[in-house]
């Protein structure tokens, strides 16, 4: 028995040792810079290459996180820094070929001033007097072929400062360091992080644990609406799809003044366990809502918590729910997206939004309404909010396809199937299946969901727009 247990102890401290270990360190607050360093489970033999992400799930376009990196180096057995040589061709990989060199760790920094300026609001990370909003995958690579390990963060900044992670969300957040564990480098990099003395947390009872984290950065916002909503929002997918696939769930909001001059639309990025929303100071929330404006502004905390199921986890195509290197070319964004805000219109029937899907399909551009809906969503991959006409179009085909769907299934069964029912068959599909489905697939699965064949109403939506 000792014999066994002696194996067992071993296996344990194996696991436990055989991560991937990313530390994150953000101590000069004079300085807008993060440091990262990226320690494999055991030294690496060069040649060995790091990576940045370009694609991000949600995001439809080309994010050049690449660019913001500095005094990129790989510290060697003997404590050498070697830099590493950017990719000739302007790919976001750098390179250590020196065959003679034993790779412990290696390290760099983030230029989060300059990605904040470079980039859009809801893509970049930020810093502020007694502040810092990270997104985990503008400021993390990976070391290529590590990218599966388990991995393990801790995060570093000053004393004082309370460090909030979506991967271990709490009320009261450890102060100067956290550290946490996720199940490889995809998953770490689909968390946030907000640091310092400047951001508020609230928690609330919702079918599982909800948190609101809050900076905005001229006041503080009024937290209990916010609570409602994302509290509501889940007990309908619960609802709607029978269950909900995270532990516990974190929204988080970040309000702040641009670093440029400009428009700071406010968008919503989706994660598996958790949204963030951004904006500038123009829009927080200093008292209570009424009851009517707390369910006029649901539907984008329904769509984003509902992001959680469709695509994070049911998805098809080229769309894959963790950041790429390349960004794909994806022909079904009408169900990642249309789909998904056909949800809030179906469950809280607020007439406006039908009447946007309409007025975004039939009154949109010329151009893009010639476009038939695969096309329209090739061209949205990489161009979504770029030109949000396009976003918009695509979208809002795939929510009116969806109800003219739910419209056919209703009369074909005398009400008793809907479009509630296709998607959680393609929900509990993909969660058996383990695979994305093909889109050669997908008409089949929506007839299978209720036995109604749905084909004709989706080989229509296919067109152009008339």
């Amino acid at each position: 028995m000792k014999f066994y247990s002696a194996i067992f102890l071993l296996f344990v401290s194996f696991c436990a040792h055989a991560q991937v270990k990313y530390t994150i360190t953000y101590l000069d607050s004079s300085s807008s810079n993060i440091q990262v360093t990226i320690k494999p489970a055991s030294s690496q033999k060069a040649p060995l290459s790091f990576v940045m992400p370009r694609s991000i799930p949600g995001t439809y376009g080309i994010t050049l996180y690449d660019q913001f990196i500095r005094k990129l180096t790989a510290v060697t057995s003997d404590g050498e820094r070697v830099p590493m040589v950017k990719d000739a061709g302007d790919a976001p990989r750098w390179y250590m070929n020196d065959t003679g060199k034993t790779i412990t760790y290696i390290a760099y920094e983030i230029d989060l001033n300059r990605m904040e300026r470079k980039m859009a609001p809801s893509d970049a990370s930020i810093i502020r007097s007694g502040f810092a909003g990270l997104l985990n995958y503008s400021i993390l690579g990976w070391i290529d072929g590590t990218q599966l390990q388990p991995a393990e963060c801790q995060v570093k900044t000053f004393d004082t400062w309370p460090v909030f992670s979506s991967h271990t969300p709490a009320t009261q957040p450890g102060k100067g360091s956290i550290q946490f564990v996720a199940d490889n480098y995809y998953t770490l990099a689909d968390g946030q992080l907000f640091l310092g003395p400047r951001f508020r947390v609230k928690a609330f009872a919702a079918v599982v644990p909800l948190y609101i984290v809050s900076y905005a950065q001229t006041e503080e916002e009024y937290l209990d609406d916010y609570g409602w909503q994302g509290t509501y929002s889940m007990a309908i997918l619960n609802d709607y799809f029978g269950e909900v696939p995270f532990k516990n769930y974190t929204i988080f909001l970040r309000s702040a003044i641009p670093a440029e001059p400009g428009n700071a639309p406010p968008f919503g990025m989706e994660h598996l366990q958790s949204s963030t929303f951004f904006g500038d100071v123009s829009a927080i929330r200093k008292t209570a809502m009424s009851e009517e404006q707390k369910i006029r502004t649901l539907p984008t905390f329904l769509h984003h918590m509902g992001h959680s199921f469709i695509p994070l986890r049911s998805y098809g195509d080229a769309y894959r729910p963790f950041v790429q290197e390349i960004a794909p070319v994806i022909n079904n964004i009408w169900f990642n997206e249309g789909f998904m805000w056909f949800l809030p219109f179906d469950t809280l029937k607020l007439p406006a939004m039908r009447t946007r899907f309409e007025n975004n399909v039939y009154r949109t551009s010329p151009v893009i309404k010639k476009m038939g809906l695969q096309q329209l969503s090739q061209t949205a991959s990489t161009q979504y909010s770029v030109d949000f006409r396009l976003g918009q179009g695509i979208y809002s085909r795939g929510a009116l396809m969806a109800l003219e769907m739910d419209t056919h299934l209703k009369e074909k069964s005398s009400g008793k199937k809907s479009m509630k029912d296709v998607l959680r068959y393609l929900y509990q599909w993909s969660k058996k299946n383990k695979r994305p489905f093909t889109l050669e697939e997908f008409p089949t699965l929506i007839s299978q969901a209720c036995g109604i064949d749905l084909g004709k109403i989706y080989d229509k939506w296919q067109l152009s727009i008339e």
